[in-house]
């Protein structure tokens, strides 16, 4: 794949782009071309994330959906989570304790006003705009256990 503003990324998965070193430049072009990346890729997604490693813990994530696009439920146990809209926007859904009724907020970066999400707590995120960047604040490390579908 041919990005120019991400080449200076470790690819680390399809549309996965690690910073090399804490503290790396990010680019001013990026965004378009997380974009692009995430159209090209299967799953609608593209990830640049600030962080070296997955071990790292402290984890932010410029994270590019792209519609039509819709996450399964998940939740991930025993990490809180962040996002906070920069481009587009989107619905979020998430279950209380209870799992009863969700509550729905729309993430807007007209708007951009910060969400943070309890540990544990069942979520998705649906792209209603034909493009939805957002950052995401969690805690590392990040494995194949961080994320539980429901």
């Amino acid at each position: 794949m041919n990005n120019q503003a991400l080449s200076a990324f470790s690819e680390t998965k399809p549309g996965v782009f690690h910073s090399l070193i804490w503290g790396q430049a990010v680019p001013e072009n990026f965004i378009s071309e997380l974009i692009v990346c995430a159209q090209n890729n299967s799953n609608r997604k593209a990830r640049l994330c600030l962080h070296p490693s997955p071990n790292d813990i402290t984890q932010v994530t410029f994270l590019a959906l792209v519609a039509p696009y819709k996450d399964y439920l998940h939740k991930h146990p025993n990490k809180p989570e962040i996002m906070f809209p920069v481009l587009g926007k989107a619905e979020l859904t998430i279950f209380g304790e209870n799992q009863l009724k969700p509550s729905v907020i729309t993430l807007d970066a007209e708007n951009p006003i910060p969400v943070s999400i309890k540990a544990n707590t069942v979520h998705a995120l649906k792209v209603l705009s034909m493009n939805f960047i957002f950052i995401e604040i969690g805690i590392g490390p990040f494995n194949q256990d961080s994320t539980v579908y429901c």
